[in-house]
């Protein structure tokens, strides 16, 4: 069998083979030694049927599949072994089928995708600026507030009018046509005006109501209202206000900080010490992060490759088992879900997956040909390292885990992490 392998590009290579008239023939003998097994004909036991007599009834072509299968696999397995072929995806094969038959020297080509070619660009020595972390006084007095329109309490309003920022306790029924809808009744429904959580009108057309009054509202549902038998319905709905709230915000005082427990927090001027401090380290933490994403992102920028859509859809796929298993938690079909989050269609979700998923592909695929050049190997140490932390993790016993993390297979990420690691280490921070 001769085999010819052609580069079609950076991770697709054709391969070209031509099986000799005789490695035709013994796979010929082979499949019909299988197939003759099953074949039932009057006269003859189950398996016994002379060859000749099946070739005149059935005829040779009968074999062909099973003659293609037995050459096609054998003669693939072998040539990814000898040829050090590191396969990725799913061969094609094309027969040429005028090839095909006794005494002929079968030839077929399969295109496969392979693990591409890596041209690293500078992965050492990359320049970067890291972002400069300050905490103003505005600053802490945004973060105060927040924490105190989050304590914030709701006080029944005596009397007045509903305004916006205000919340509304209210009876609703919607009609369409003047006949109800489901779903579109409730009691004691508390909303905040002007939040936006109603349809367009409808929050608009309840400021000015007093409570113990009723009220029609006339809106329209928009067209791309996720209930298909609503979208752009004109609709009533009948309002009965039972409630004005409006949210008491609490003040910044000892009490307060009290309030909030938070260990040697007592005063005031303690507490915004503290949410300072809370800033400058999450702030700080923020800056690393985005200096190691730039650091990183510079070197897979730097490299060139062409990263296979076999791997690309293999991240996508593992990322849309994790749509799945929520689907399945909440017992409700994966389309639904998608459809919750504004998503139309499983191939629309995928599609969005896709640059993500290449660049996490490509990130990989750089990261272990650094690791590669740079000759970095794992030590039992950082295999022993690794399993505490996936312990922690997991919470499970260590040799529950050593069972599927083997080190075989966590070298891989391992080796990424070191890449990244000596990346970081020889990066220039302005």
């Amino acid at each position: 069998m001769s085999v010819k392998v052609e580069k079609l590009s950076g991770c697709k290579v054709k391969l070209s083979f031509e099986a000799s008239s005789e490695a035709f023939d013994v796979a010929l003998d082979k499949a019909f030694e299988k197939k003759v097994k099953d074949v039932k004909v009057d006269g003859f036991r189950p398996g016994k049927l002379p060859k000749d007599i099946y070739m005149k009834r059935f005829g040779e072509a009968s074999l062909y599949d099973e003659v293609i299968d037995e050459i096609v696999n054998e003669e693939f397995a072998k040539a990814v072994t000898s040829k050090k072929l590191e396969v990725v995806g799913r061969p094609n094969l094309d027969v040429d089928f005028e090839t095909l038959g006794h005494g002929k020297k079968l030839k077929f080509t399969i295109e496969v995708e392979v693990w591409p070619d890596v041209t690293l660009g500078d992965y050492k020595g990359i320049e970067v600026e890291k972002e400069k972390v300050e905490v103003k006084d505005e600053d802490i007095e945004d973060d105060i507030n927040r924490t105190l329109k989050n304590y914030a309490e709701l006080e029944v309003v005596e009397g007045g009018k509903l305004e916006k920022g205000q919340t509304a306790v209210f009876d609703f029924e919607g009609f369409v046509d003047g006949v109800a809808f489901e779903g579109g009744k409730a009691e004691n429904y508390s909303l905040e005006i002007g939040s936006g959580q109603f349809i367009p009108g409808f929050e608009d057309q309840m400021v000015g109501m007093e409570a113990g009054t009723e009220k029609d509202i006339n809106v329209k549902f928009p067209d791309e209202y996720q209930a298909e038998n609503l979208k752009g319905k004109d609709a009533v709905f009948h309002i009965k206000l039972h409630e004005i709230k409006k949210r008491v915000i609490p003040t910044l005082d000892e009490a307060f900080v009290k309030e909030l427990e938070i260990e040697n927090i007592g005063t005031v001027e303690d507490y915004r010490n503290f949410v300072k401090e809370k800033l400058l380290k999450d702030r700080s933490e923020a800056a690393e992060n985005k200096l190691n994403d730039d650091i990183l992102t510079k070197a897979v920028d730097n490299a060139t490759v062409e990263v296979p859509e076999a791997l690309i859809e293999e991240e996508v796929n593992r990322n849309f088992r994790q749509v799945e298993n929520q689907a399945k938690m909440y017992k409700m079909p994966v389309e639904q879900l998608l459809k919750y989050y504004g998503i139309e269609s499983v191939e629309a979700y995928k599609d969005a997956l896709k640059p993500g998923a290449a660049a996490n592909v490509k990130q990989r695929i750089v990261f272990g040909e650094i690791a590669k050049v740079e000759k970095l190997k794992v030590s039992d140490k950082d295999y022993n390292k690794e399993l505490d932390l996936i312990v922690k993790e997991v919470d499970k016993p260590l040799e529950e885990v050593k069972k599927v993390y083997t080190k075989e297979a966590l070298t891989p990420y391992i080796l990424m992490q070191k890449a990244m690691d000596l990346i970081k280490k020889e990066a220039i921070v302005k």
